[in-house]
Parts: structure tokens; sequence; C-alpha cells
């Protein structure tokens, strides 16, 4: 049986990757920091029989990550798969960014990827084998304005994988980038819970603007099921791809940037009104079909 290590498994993506895994006939080890919040993990894995055992690691304590690992290594002195997950998100621009509240999420979305791949490394090259899925974002390849934090962190995990990729793919250890759009899940609210726009700001326009459309995008949101799916394929398939984005909107976002010029992309808004900047976004950004 295929061993299996997921990060940020409490909940949304992490948990649907975990259960998807777990009844598609691997051993998934479903880790988060605080393992009160395993009951529905539990519960599921004793109801239908699964192999599914949710384990402690916070992806920002070198000790945890080496504490867990070590754990799923005594129990079967095995990892074929490491599954990056754990994120966070927080809703600010960039002059508003402050060097704390980056670090913490650089610290979640990025190195404590990082900390997890080195410390799963040793025993896939002994191994000969192994994959490590990085979970990224449409957000590593489009960069929308008012999420800086969690914006730089996914385009420097996606430059990260592809360096990993080259590094080890001689080692017989495969790397892959899951691309999701927007999906139904709570951190996408939890960024923006609560935020109150200072119709005085300076970036109050963009604000307004990054709210709605994320508020929108719920209508046409993916299951996270989804990619949990692309995962399964991105550790099983014969003919294996380092970049695989998941969900209709996913498509749209891409391509539509693809065709923009950078100079383009920088100036949509600029002195427009809120109608007008919706239409413009509509129409280099076509609405998918709610999936």
């Amino acid at each position: 049986m295929s061993i299996a290590l997921i990060t940020g498994a409490s909940r949304g993506i992490g948990r649907a990757i975990a259960v998807h895994l777990a009844r598609h006939g691997f051993e998934a080890y479903a880790s988060m920091r605080d393992l009160g919040d395993a009951a529905p993990l539990v519960q599921l894995a004793e109801a239908e029989g699964l192999a599914l055992h949710p384990i402690t690691l916070d992806v920002t304590d070198d000790a945890s990550v080496r504490s867990a690992v070590e754990h799923v290594l005594e129990r079967t002195g095995q990892i074929d798969a490491l599954v990056n997950n754990a994120a966070i998100a927080r809703f600010a621009p960039i002059e508003h960014t402050t060097p704390a509240a980056l670090a913490g999420v650089l610290d979640t979305n990025l190195i404590g990827a990082l900390r997890t791949a080195q410390a799963v490394l040793p025993t896939m090259r002994a191994q000969g084998r192994g994959t490590i899925v990085n979970i990224s974002s449409v957000a590593g390849r489009v960069a929308p304005f008012c999420f800086g934090s969690y914006v730089m962190a996914k385009w420097a995990l996606e430059a990260a994988s592809e360096m990993l990729a080259q590094e080890v793919t001689a080692l017989g250890i495969r790397v892959a980038l899951i691309e999701p759009g927007f999906h139904a899940t709570r951190m996408l609210d939890d960024a923006t819970q609560g935020i109150g726009i200072d119709p005085g700001s300076a970036y109050a326009d963009a604000e307004r603007r990054t709210v709605a459309l994320f508020a929108a995008s719920k209508q046409t949101a993916a299951d996270p099921q989804r990619v949990a799916e692309t995962v399964d394929e991105a550790i099983t398939t014969q003919t294996p791809r380092f970049r695989y984005p998941v969900g209709v909107d996913a498509d749209v976002f891409l391509g539509g940037r693809a065709r923009m010029a950078d100079e383009d992309w920088v100036a949509l808004g600029r002195r427009m009104t809120d109608e007008e900047y919706f239409a413009e976004f509509a129409a280099r950004f076509p609405a998918p079909v709610p999936v």
C-alpha cells in the first residue's frame, strides 16, 4: 500500500485530498496543527474502514515536521507521496501588508512546504521513488491586487517547485504543481471576513473590487473533490505532467491573462468606474459555467 502524507488536512481541499486518497488505496496520514479538528476524519475512517490517520504537524515548526515524518516512517517504513496543502491567506494591498503578516504567510505557504519536502526527501532518495505534490493556485501565475502576501508566496512556491523538480528527477522523485482556481472552501471567507474598507483609502477601489470579485466567484466555485482527484492523478499517472490547473475558471484566468500584455494587466481598472471595471474584467475573463 502506498503511503501519503498530507498537510493542512483538517478541512477544505486538504481534507478532501486525504479522504480521496484513503478511498483509493493509499494509507493516508492527514496532518493538522490541532488534532481537535480531526473528529470528522476519525468518524469517517471508522465508518468506511479507511486507512486514514490524523496526526499532528505544524508546518511552521521544524520539530513538529520532523516528529510527524518520523512517526509515519516508524509505522510504515516509507513515504511515497507528500502533498503540501497547508496555506493561509491575508487580504491587504502591498502598502498595508506588514512585514510580520508577510512573514506569517510565507512561513506557512512557502517555507512550510520546503520544511516538509526536506524532511521526506532523504527517505524518497533511499527508496528511489516518491512524489511531492505542491498545492499552488492560479494566483501563482496571475497576480490579483490586494492579496499580496498570498500571491507572493504562491509565485515563490511555483519557482521552488520548478527548481526542485529539476534537482530530484534523476533520483526517481517527481514534483507536481496543482493550480486550483476558485474552490468552495473557508480559506477565502477567512481571508476577507470582517474586512472594513475605508472609503478614504488610496486603495479603496481595488479593495472593494477584489472583495466583490471573490464574492461573485462563489457562484462558479468548484468542489474541492476535483482538486483531490487531480492530486491522485498526479501521483499515480504513468504520463506525469508538472502543472495541473484545476477548474473551469483556472483555464479562464490563465488564458485571459496570457492574452493580455503586461501593461494592459497593470492598467486594468485605472481611471474606471466600478461598472466600467467589471465590464472590462468580464470581457477579458468570461465567467465560466458553474460546475
